[in-house]
This record gives C-alpha cells, sequence and structure tokens, in this order.
C-alpha cells in the first residue's frame, strides 16, 4: 500500500509550488483568527496531530488476526517500552488491512496492552522491506523527539519531501500547510525554504 516510490525533482518542485499557494491562501491574520480551515485534502491528517496522543509507535510484525485483537510481535521499538508480545485492539467494523505476516508501523494509545490504535485504519503504515521500514523508523523517531516543538518539526518535514518516498511527501508537505496556518511566525521561514526547492 505504501511502497517506495523514487524521489522526483519533478515532484518536490510541484509540491513547493502548491505550497506556495497554500501559503497565500492561509496568510491572512485576521482568517486566521476567525478560524477558517486551512486547505488540507479531506481525510489526510498533519502527522504531529497524528502523534498528539500517541504512546507507542513500534514496528511489529502480526502473528495473528482475531475478530476483536490483533496480535503481534515487536521488532523495533521507537517510543514507549511494549512488551516483545502483545496485542491491539481491532474493531470489526472498521479493521485496519492488516494481515497474519504483515509488517507495519504502528501508533497506539494505552498504557498497557492491549492497546488502541491512534490512526485510523486509512492511515496504517504498512512496510514492505528493510529499506521501508528504517525511512519510516528514522522520520516516525524524529518527528515524535519534537511532536510538541512546531518549529523543530520544519526540518523534520522538509527531510521527508527532500527524501521521499511519496507518501511521506505528502504527509510532510500537508504538515508544513498545517503548521504554517497555526503558526504565523513559521509561516515566513516555510515559504522561504519551499521557494528554495522549485
Amino acid at each position: 500500500m505504501l511502497a517506495p516510490r523514487a524521489a522526483a525533482r519533478s515532484y518536490s518542485a510541484c509540491v513547493s509550488k502548491c505550497f506556495l499557494v497554500g501559503l497565500a491562501l492561509v496568510a491572512p491574520a485576521a482568517a486566521l483568527a476567525q478560524g477558517i480551515g486551512h486547505p488540507l485534502p479531506p481525510g489526510l491528517r498533519p502527522f504531529h496531530e497524528r502523534l498528539a496522543q500517541v504512546d507507542i509507535a513500534t514496528v511489529v510484525r502480526v502473528a495473528r488476526v482475531d475478530e476483536g485483537r490483533i496480535e503481534v510481535v515487536r521488532e523495533d521499538a521507537i517510543a514507549g517500552s511494549p512488551p516483545e508480545r502483545f496485542e491491539v485492539k481491532r474493531s470489526p467494523l472498521a479493521p485496519p488491512p492488516l494481515a497474519t505476516g504483515d509488517r507495519a508501523l504502528l501508533l497506539l494509545r494505552g498504557d498497557v496492552p492491549p492497546y488502541v490504535f491512534a490512526d485510523r485504519p486509512s492511515e496504517v503504515i504498512r512496510l514492505e522491506g528493510d529499506a521501508m521500514a528504517a525511512r519510516w523508523s528514522g522520520a516516525v523517531r524524529r518527528a515524535m523527539e519534537h511532536r510538541d516543538e512546531p518549529a523543530r518539526l520544519v526540518p523534520v518535514y522538509l527531510d521527508w519531501i527532500d527524501g521521499g518516498p511519496e507518501t511521506l511527501r505528502e504527509i510532510g508537505s500537508n504538515s508544513l500547510l498545517d503548521l504554517a496556518a497555526k503558526h504565523p511566525e513559521l509561516r515566513e521561514r516555510i515559504g522561504r525554504e519551499l521557494q528554495q526547492r522549485k
């Protein structure tokens, strides 16, 4: 679902151009003060919003899928201290797209198992191959470290745009747009960084 794709300079330029348009749309302070929404694509949440309530971030291998539970084996704990083997609650009405044998990076809530998903089912990060697992693990680890520091998230998201893969570029670009909308002091810096990538 989230297979990596080669970085393309033209894509990066397109992202930058779209961003400059987006920044222009959210620039007026009065509009922001009135709570007018910023133009994020429907359903695509900024990553810092996804991380806000996360207690556990970990790469796992799915061992078993039952109707109300998913049993997984931990491969790499990015944040928190999950046990080596644990369960995650699974809603039969809105199940995440995971099957036995899948490898995934899970964002979870809870102090002890069974944990619950912090992500929506459509946001679950399935991993294909060691290179993809390493890229996503590093990306999420840096975002977790700075999730409460908007200014320090800017270079994190710029790295996602520069280095890909495509899904990280899309998430990074929309997350930057959200930061620009909510933090006027970052707007000029974000616009400048994106202008340099045109």
